[in-house]
């Protein structure tokens, strides 16, 4: 990653598992609510957003998947329950779920921005021009092969000058 890139990593809310939770803590006489508690706080752990200026990674248990910002399509939100909602991200091949955010309207709203500022620095790039070669292709051969001619002594001195001239003019 570059010095300069910003990243910010996103967790669900536990209010996304709340009936998970819910229905745990109502198991516990039961001893079936310790392993659905259990599960429960593994599973939410688990994930996590991370994203950055170029990337959006997804991490869930031990898999990861990337998504690169200039190759998402379009972004949509997810119901919205309890103030907690989904953000879901359209690329052309797949379709990702960022589950369990708190505020979807305006994480969408700023990957959307993000969105564009990096299809703006690509076209950027793409409209640089590479730097003008001082000489025209094939000149630097040309003096290579002069400056042979001149070391063996097979041209005087006032000739390799004045061609070297007309080669730099060129």
């Amino acid at each position: 990653m570059d010095a300069q890139e910003k990243t910010i990593t996103l967790t669900p809310s536990w209010k996304i598992f709340f009936w998970s939770y819910f229905f745990g803590i109502l198991l516990i006489p039961l001893l079936l609510g310790i392993i659905l508690l259990w599960y429960t706080i593994r599973k939410h752990r688990s994930i996590s957003y991370i994203v950055s200026d170029r990337v959006i990674t997804i991490v869930e248990g031990g898999f990861s998947q990337n998504i690169d910002i200039a190759n998402i399509r379009k972004v949509e939100t997810g119901a919205v329950r309890f103030g907690v909602g989904s953000i879901i991200l359209k690329t052309n091949s797949r379709e990702a779920e960022l589950i369990g955010l708190e505020n979807p309207d305006q994480l969408r709203k700023l990957i959307e921005i993000t969105i564009e500022a990096e299809l703006q620095r690509i076209e950027g790039e793409r409209q640089t021009k590479p730097a003008e070669p001082k000489f025209t292709p094939g000149t630097m051969d040309r003096i290579d092969y002069l400056t042979g001619l001149w070391q063996q002594g097979l041209i005087s001195e006032e000739d390799y000058e004045n061609e070297r001239k007309n080669f730099e003019s060129s």
